[in-house]
């Protein structure tokens, strides 16, 4: 009897998995969940350095725009200036100004759009990231193209060349914000009523700029106002259906 029990104790111990397995199958899951957690963090780090890396960029750009603005009075004997004379020379370089002023703007109303929208983006996709570098890229033509503006006679050449970068670097980052709508976790309501506001502000500066190349043969130097009032008519337009769509997004 004593051998039976012996036996069968054998046999129950050969078909039991050994203690060191039994805790690598309870471990399992933790070890999954450990993992998805790193995933999701280091896919969050990727998302804040792109956030990082273009905020740098379009910091340097509006650097490069103060860096071309003309001294009054010259700077090789400014002593010799006379507060007359410098005035003087900075009405002769009043478009210089002007044409700084402009794409000061044009570069903080970028920048307010990107950092409205890249709030929510928690995985950085590969068609984000090209995107944002094409985006990068008309920031950094930016300060030559506001030359454009600035030196010789104005004309559609140097006005469309300005205005046809503005209208493509906006488009473009129409299409970040609707790949972020759709690929991105957007945790309320009110937060894609906010994506979508920045999508149709985007939308309607690309528009601004894009019409007013063709408005410039017709008005001339008065096209400039298009690109502020596309903008204000658009959202004057679109803000109170957006605001019937998610009534409770305020």
């Amino acid at each position: 009897m004593a051998d039976a029990d012996e036996a069968a104790g054998r046999q129950s111990a050969a078909t039991e998995p050994p203690s060191s397995e039994l805790v690598e199958q309870r471990h399992v899951p933790d070890a999954e969940d450990d993992v998805a957690l790193i995933q999701h963090e280091m896919e969050f780090a990727s998302a804040e350095r792109l956030a990082f890396f273009s905020d740098a960029v379009v910091a340097i750009a509006l650097t490069l725009l103060a860096l071309e603005l003309p001294v009054p009075g010259g700077i090789e004997n400014p002593d010799s200036a006379s507060v007359s004379d410098m005035i003087r020379d900075a009405a002769r370089h009043i478009d210089d100004y002007l044409a700084f002023l402009i794409s000061f703007l044009v570069i903080s109303a970028h920048w307010r759009l990107h950092h409205r929208v890249f709030r929510y983006v928690r995985h950085a996709t590969r068609a984000i990231i090209r995107l944002n570098l094409y985006w990068l890229l008309l920031i950094v033509i930016t300060p030559f193209t506001t030359k454009t503006l600035s030196i010789g006679h104005q004309n559609i050449l140097r006005f469309g060349l300005y205005a046809f970068t503005q209208a493509m670097q906006f488009a473009i980052f129409a299409v970040i914000v609707v790949l972020i709508i759709r690929t991105q976790h957007v945790p309320a309501a009110a937060d894609l009523q906010r994506l979508q506001s920045a999508l149709w502000q985007t939308v309607a500066m690309a528009i601004g700029f894009a019409v007013s190349i063709p408005l410039y043969l017709l008005i001339g130097q008065r096209a400039f106002a298009v690109w502020a009032l596309a903008p204000l008519v658009i959202n004057l337009i679109l803000r109170p259906r957006l605001r019937r769509r998610h009534p409770r997004a305020t």
